[in-house]
């Protein structure tokens, strides 16, 4: 302990004594580990598992199903109406959820003036709730598919109701009254799995209600969509070909998904006995992570620019070790009268390891406040980041030890070329 205070008094002394170099020094590793721990923080984001406890149990389920006679091999990633109410029928999985995406404008109804709120609402059946193990404030869920009851998220609830427990209060929604049966806390998967093709990072859902309701009251389809036929409105959709709905089933055991994969083959045979057709590829089961990688939701840009931060930040080591072999070389004359006083090579090179995490410590303290500055950058410049960078303690440990083995790498062969310089040559 008393050497390593030594070791840490000569440091800094050092650090003092060459301010300017050492702090030129702190900057360009900080700004490497900076930018590279900014670009992890939002891959590590976009890879995140949103339910890693049971990501492969909870499948999405694509349907081979269609209409006429001029189907591709492609499999589409909604479905029917009917398709999805025979699925929701299931006695198999342990939970069932379809949905669709819209965007409604409401108020409550004691509200004082008429000024409205604009949500995003997720039109769902129950299923949805346990099988993305969303989390409850106060209430439930609705206990019929025709409940005229909703459930709102943490952030609804406090704009409409200052976060107080709602439950037993109406919205309304068109001139339409809504009872309130649930409120979540505060809770956003991400990425949001059950829309991967578009949004996964977008702002949480904030109303939830019965789709039957929605679909009754012509609440608009706003994801992906496609008909083979004319469809007036969306409750048209019941019993025709429109295409707008997902399914997902959660599937605990082997034995679930055999008899699951049974269940929708059969109902393919039994489509396509009564005049439909199928595709070439077969019905698919995609459990959380074939899901998220099927839909690309890693932007393969952002890999490719991982890896020009990955570049950069070797570069920046690589100018920081430069520096620091210039400096050990300027400073061999002290370093060999050290040696001509009794200072043994491996005592040099523990100074030399003290120096290093003394300024990796330095350095990682600026390259958190770089790789905060450089989110904050990227996500003006790119909005659609905006939910898919987050710094947390996990990452704040991993940038401040990939900061101290970057300050360690740049000093080690300066280090090792110092010390290994015979005696009689430095003091010549």
């Amino acid at each position: 302990m008393e050497m390593f205070s030594y070791y840490l008094s000569l440091s800094l002394r050092n650090l003092n004594k060459h301010r300017l170099f050492f702090s030129l020094l702190i900057v360009s590793l900080a700004v490497g580990v900076g930018v590279f721990v900014a670009n992890i923080a939002i891959i590590k984001t976009m890879a995140n598992d949103p339910l890693p406890h049971k990501s492969d149990k909870v499948f999405n389920v694509s349907l081979n199903i269609w209409p006429n006679d001029n189907p591709n091999d492609k499999l589409l990633n909604i479905m029917r109406y009917d398709d999805a109410m025979h699925l929701l029928a299931n006695d198999i999985a342990t939970h069932t959820m379809i949905h669709y995406q819209s965007q409604v404008y409401l108020r409550a109804v004691d509200a004082k003036d008429l000024t409205r709120t604009q949500a995003k609402v997720r039109a769902t059946t129950p299923g949805f709730f346990p099988l993305t193990d969303a989390p409850f404030a106060f209430g439930g869920v609705w206990q019929h598919d025709r409940a005229h009851q909703v459930v709102l998220s943490d952030t609804l609830n406090r704009q409409l109701f200052a976060g107080a427990n709602s439950v037993g209060q109406h919205i309304e929604v068109d001139g339409k009254p809504l009872e309130i049966v649930g409120v979540l806390a505060p809770w956003q998967l991400k990425p949001k799995f059950y829309q991967a093709q578009r949004d996964a990072f977008g702002t949480a859902d904030e109303l939830f209600v019965p789709l039957e309701i929605a679909m009754d009251n012509e609440w608009s389809v706003q994801i992906q969509n496609m008909a083979t036929e004319h469809i007036s409105s969306v409750s048209d959709n019941r019993g025709k070909n429109g295409f707008f709905l997902q399914a997902f089933v959660q599937l605990d055991s082997t034995t679930q998904k055999m008899e699951f994969s049974n269940y929708i083959n059969n109902y393919s045979q039994m489509r396509q006995a009564a005049g439909e057709y199928l595709r070439a590829n077969p019905n698919r089961l995609l459990d959380i992570t074939q899901w998220l990688t099927f839909n690309k939701v890693v932007d393969q840009q952002m890999q490719a620019f991982a890896l020009a931060t990955s570049l950069f930040l070797a570069v920046c080591i690589f100018n920081a070790s430069s520096l620091l072999l210039a400096r050990y070389h300027s400073a061999r004359f002290e370093s060999g009268l050290r040696r001509a006083l009794g200072a043994r090579i491996k005592d040099l090179f523990y100074q030399g390891l003290v120096e290093s995490t003394l300024l990796g410590s330095l350095c990682a303290v600026l390259a958190l406040i770089c790789s905060w500055g450089f989110l904050q950058i990227s996500i003006s410049l790119f909005p659609q980041l905006e939910n898919t960078s987050d710094i947390d303690l996990s990452l704040i440990l991993i940038a401040i030890a990939i900061t101290l083995v970057a300050s360690f790498v740049s000093m080690l062969y300066p280090l090792l070329s110092s010390c290994r310089q015979s005696l009689s040559t430095v003091l010549k």
